[in-house]
């Protein structure tokens, strides 16, 4: 030992019996009333956020897909109608339509063989 220096053990003091003892032994969980109300309001409005979200998420989803099925139809509205297009110009453009239509309007028609003269 360090002479000059008292020195004793140190001892952590002995609770009694009482109010800090009886807290730390319950096994039951509670809360204030104030903390309660207070806890089921944040509930309530959290789970009424959600829902209001829930909804409006599915009003764009089904506006989406409506427009999405009012494009589709109008492309294959489109479609047809290109095809239907497409069958009328290769109609006009045919070479039996072409040679009709010069003879009438015209009056013109193709050669015969012996009327070509190549040079």
């Amino acid at each position: 030992m360090i002479a000059g220096i008292q020195s004793r053990m140190f001892r952590g003091h002995a609770l009694s019996v009482g109010i800090r003892q009886q807290v730390s032994a319950r096994y039951e969980w509670s809360m204030s009333r104030r903390l309660a109300r207070l806890v089921t309001l944040i509930l309530c409005l959290s789970l009424l956020v959600v829902f209001a979200f829930s909804q409006l998420m599915h009003r764009q989803i089904n506006s989406s897909v409506n427009r999405l099925e009012q494009l589709q139809s109008e492309r294959s509205h489109f479609g047809n109608e290109n095809i239907s297009l497409l069958a009328a110009r290769a109609n006009l453009t045919s070479k039996e339509r072409v040679l009709d239509r010069a003879g009438q309007k015209y009056r013109l028609f193709m050669p015969k063989k012996e009327q070509v003269r190549r040079l």
